[in-house]
C-alpha cells in the first residue's frame, strides 16, 4: 500500500483528539441564532461552495462554511483525518482513504463528478507516443491526475516508467514548469487545457474521460465524528449546495462571472469551459453507485487499493441525509 495512504490511516487516529462543539454548543447556537461553523476541504476554485457562501444560502441554513484550501484529495482526506476539516469534496483519493479505514462517509455528490484531467503537452506533440521518454509531470502519489495518466498510458501500451517521472507540484506550478519547458507535459483541468491552446503554449493530446468508462470521479464527503455528532448540520449543509448548484444552472452567467472576478480564473478559458457544463450538471447530489464501483475496480488494478480489501460502493456512500 502507498506511503501515502499510510500517511492517512495513521492520521484518522487523530480525529478521537480533534477539538469540536459539543450537542450542548450546538443547541445553544441554534438557540441564540449563531451560525455553525463547518470547515470544508476543498479545492480554490469550487464554484458551488464559493458560490453558495457568497450568496447567504449556508448562512440561510445556520452555517458558516470555512473552506480548507487543499491542492488535491490526498490532502482533503488527511485534512479530515487530522480534524482540520468536518467535510469535503474532491476526487478518488476519498475512495482510497475509505478503503484505508480514514473514518470518512461519502454523502453526496458534486453536479459535475465525472473524470475530467487532460494530458496537455507543449506544441508540436502531436501523441503520447512522442512523449516517451521526456519529462512529464502527471502529479504527486495517490492523487487523481497521477491516476488518469496512468489509466491514458496503459490504454496507449506505455507505464510511468517509460518516461521521465518530474512532480512540478500543484497544478499552477505544474503549468510553469510546462511553459517554462521544464517537463513536456502535464496533467491537469479541462479550463488549463482551453487556456493553453487559445493562448498557444500547449495541446490536449488525451482526455481521461475517454479511458475510464462509466466513473465516478469527485464526491462528497463528512467525517464520521462529524455525522455521529450533528447528522442536522450534515443535512443542512447539503440543502444548501444544493440551492447553490440549482441556483447556478438556472443563473449561470452571474455564477461565471463570479468565477471570473472572485475566484480569478481566466476569463475565455472558464467561460469556454462553464458555459458547455453548467447546463449538464446533475443537482441531485445522487453519487453513481456503480460509476464508484468502477471506481473502486481501476483504483484496485492501479494498486491504489489493496488487492485483499473488500469494499464496495454501498459500504462508504451515505445518502440519507440529501435534500427530497
Amino acid at each position: 500500500m502507498h506511503t501515502i495512504i499510510k500517511t492517512i490511516a495513521a492520521l484518522s487516529a487523530l480525529l478521537a483528539l480533534a477539538a469540536g462543539c459539543t450537542k450542548g454548543d450546538a443547541a445553544r447556537g441554534k438557540a441564540t441564532g449563531k451560525l455553525e461553523t463547518v470547515r470544508y476541504a476543498t479545492s480554490v476554485g469550487n464554484l458551488p461552495i464559493n458560490f453558495g457562501i457568497k450568496k447567504g444560502f449556508f448562512a440561510e441554513q445556520g452555517l458558516d462554511v470555512k473552506v480548507v484550501t487543499v491542492s488535491g484529495g490526498v490532502e482533503a482526506v488527511t485534512a479530515a483525518a487530522a480534524g482540520e476539516a468536518e467535510m469535503g469534496g474532491m476526487g478518488s483519493p476519498i475512495i482510497t482513504g475509505a478503503a484505508a479505514g480514514v473514518p470518512i462517509t461519502i454523502v453526496g455528490s458534486p453536479p459535475a463528478a465525472g473524470q475530467a484531467f487532460i494530458l496537455l503537452a507543449r506544441p508540436g506533440y502531436r501523441s503520447l507516443a512522442e512523449l516517451k521518454g521526456k519529462p512529464i509531470s502527471p502529479g504527486g502519489a495517490g492523487q487523481g491526475t497521477i491516476q488518469a495518466f496512468n489509466v491514458i498510458a496503459k490504454a496507449k501500451g506505455f507505464k510511468l516508467s517509460d518516461f521521465q517521472y518530474v512532480n512540478a507540484g500543484n497544478s499552477a506550478n505544474a503549468l510553469a514548469a510546462l511553459q517554462a519547458g521544464k517537463v513536456e507535459a502535464v496533467i491537469t483541468s479541462e479550463v488549463v487545457g482551453v487556456k493553453a491552446e487559445l493562448e498557444g503554449f500547449g495541446k490536449v493530446l488525451e482526455r481521461a474521460v475517454e479511458y475510464f468508462g462509466r466513473y465516478q470521479h469527485t464526491f462528497i464527503f463528512a467525517t464520521k465524528k462529524f455525522i455521529q455528532e450533528k447528522p442536522d448540520k450534515v443535512r443542512s449543509f447539503l440543502a444548501a449546495y444544493r440551492k447553490s448548484v440549482d441556483y447556478i444552472k438556472a443563473h449561470p452567467e452571474e455564477a461565471i462571472q463570479f468565477g471570473i472576478t472572485e475566484l480569478q480564473q481566466d476569463e475565455r478559458a472558464y467561460r469556454t469551459v462553464q458555459a458547455k457544463e453548467i447546463p449538464t450538471w446533475d443537482t441531485s447530489g445522487r453519487v453513481d453507485i456503480e460509476g464508484t464501483d468502477n471506481a473502486i475496480k481501476i483504483l484496485k488494478d492501479l494498486g491504489e487499493i489493496g488487492p485483499k480489501v473488500q469494499i464496495t460502493a454501498k459500504q462508504i456512500v451515505d445518502e440519507r441525509f440529501l435534500p427530497r
